[in-house]
């Protein structure tokens, strides 16, 4: 069976090239598509340079992942799309494999791999990664809605594929840039925090949520400290959002300050 990769770019100028090279080699996947999803460093020239080997989709502003994500399934001329992101630094094709095998040897209907140090470590949100592989044909339903997503385009796969056998496999030691590694400091916070709270709103409508909770979450993007932001979260009532919002975005800004005062 085909399969397309989906790259979805954006300001990723110190990974993406290996990204795709790693993927030109690779005997399981006969059709690389990148989507420069509005980039304003040089990944969009770095890309160009690759000519007729990818297929290269040009947005002109930034979406977010979701709307990137759609536009190459779209194009995707393979019946089977893996998503893999653009900031990895150390892929393999022994990732490529280990990702493809469940579908094409074992027949599952979908994969997520997790990024881990180890198989003895826990993966907090494994299953908000972004290396996935999909039936094309179980994407094209949702492709109106998933463009729509922004930045919480997992949380929706997630929801809108749950009748979907997944098969979740790790994928050790398999390290990618935090966003901390890649823009300045203000930037970092702000992406970030942007992405969360997006994640936090298709949480929200999988899950119903007060309009108190609403109007909460929408004031995350003002907290001026990360101290007001745990003080914002706390009178979150919802448990799954306010345990996701504590776990992943507060540990992620938590270890972005610790790694700025270092350098």
């Amino acid at each position: 069976m085909k399969v397309s990769v989906i790259i979805p770019c954006y300001n990723e100028e110190k990974t993406v090239k290996k990204v795709v090279e790693t993927f030109l080699k690779s005997q399981w996947v006969t059709e690389v598509i990148v989507v420069n999803d509005g980039s304003t460093d040089q990944s969009l020239n770095l890309l160009k340079r690759f000519k007729q080997q990818i297929k290269l989709i040009n947005l002109t502003k930034n979406y977010g992942k979701g709307r990137a994500l759609a536009e190459g399934i779209n194009q995707a001329q393979s019946e089977i799309v893996m998503f893999i992101d653009a900031d990895i630094l150390n892929l393999n094709q022994k990732n490529i494999k280990t990702l493809l095998e469940p579908v094409l040897k074992y027949h599952w209907r979908a994969v997520i791999g997790i990024r881990k140090k180890s198989n003895l470590l826990p993966a907090p949100f494994a299953r908000l990664s972004g290396e996935r592989v999909y039936y094309k044909k179980d994407l094209l339903p949702i492709l109106d809605k998933l463009r729509q997503t922004r930045f919480g385009a997992e949380v929706f796969l997630n929801h809108a594929l749950e009748n979907i056998p997944v098969k979740k496999i790790n994928l050790l030691k398999l390290n990618g840039l935090y966003k901390y590694e890649k823009r300045t400091p203000a930037l970092a916070v702000k992406e970030y925090l942007d992405e969360g709270v997006e994640i936090a709103k298709e949480l929200a409508r999988q899950e119903k949520l007060k309009a108190e909770d609403l109007k909460i979450i929408a004031r995350l993007k003002n907290a001026a400290s990360i101290k007001e932001l745990k003080e914002i979260i706390a009178r979150i009532s919802n448990l799954k959002i306010r345990e996701y919002l504590q776990k992943y975005v507060l540990k992620y800004l938590e270890k972005a300050r610790t790694w700025w005062q270092k350098w």
